[in-house]
């Protein structure tokens, strides 16, 4: 790791430089339950409007990943029923990708001054602290949901009650190659600057 933006070495934001969603992870040796333990508490600190913290979190790791992967493969047939059986079989080994899934769960507490908008973003800044934290530890981190994540089926699986949704399935583990480097759109190109 070097400098960042021209400027002086800083950890957080090499962390946000060279972060990727790593599809390699290595089943051995799994992260540890610390780890994971470290990397849900960093997530908790999100900030969040009138101290809501609009999460939470459901941790599959050993044989329940097969489980995991049962569900997913229902989900995606019922949400496209063109599926084919080989589809199928690779829907229901995603979850064999890595020893441990961390589910971030938006779960909104609604009331008179809370905007259900800002409960899901909160949910969503925790999603990115559990990433950082994952990454600071040398742990290597790809999120998956896609359409089928969001269905009935999914959401009896997490046991999502009535306003709670899927932030995002993140996949921990090793890494077993380095990411490969991306690139972004230039900030400037999307940047209005008024006052100053």
């Amino acid at each position: 790791m070097g400098s960042t933006a021209g400027g002086p070495l800083n950890p957080i934001l090499d962390a946000i430089h060279s972060r990727r969603n790593t599809k390699k992870l290595r089943a051995e040796p799994p992260p540890t339950r610390e780890q994971i333990e470290t990397i849900i508490e960093a997530a908790t600190w999100a900030p969040n409007h009138h101290m809501t913290e609009p999460w939470r979190f459901v941790v599959v790791g050993g044989e329940e990943r097969r489980r995991l992967g049962d569900a997913l493969t229902e989900a995606l047939m019922s949400t496209f029923p063109e599926t084919t059986k080989q589809m199928q079989d690779i829907e229901r080994a995603k979850p064999l990708d890595a020893p441990v899934i961390v589910t971030v769960i938006a779960s909104p507490k609604m009331g008179p001054k809370i905007v259900a908008q800002e409960e899901m973003i909160a949910a969503g800044a925790a999603l990115q602290n559990a990433l950082l934290a994952a990454e600071s530890m040398g742990l290597g981190t790809m999120i998956r949901t896609g359409l089928h994540g969001f269905s009935e089926r999914m959401r009896e699986y997490f046991d999502m009650k009535q306003g709670e949704s899927l932030v995002g399935m993140v996949y921990v583990g090793y890494t077993s190659e380095a990411p490969q480097a991306k690139t972004r759109t230039d900030y400037r190109e999307k940047t209005i600057w008024r006052g100053m």
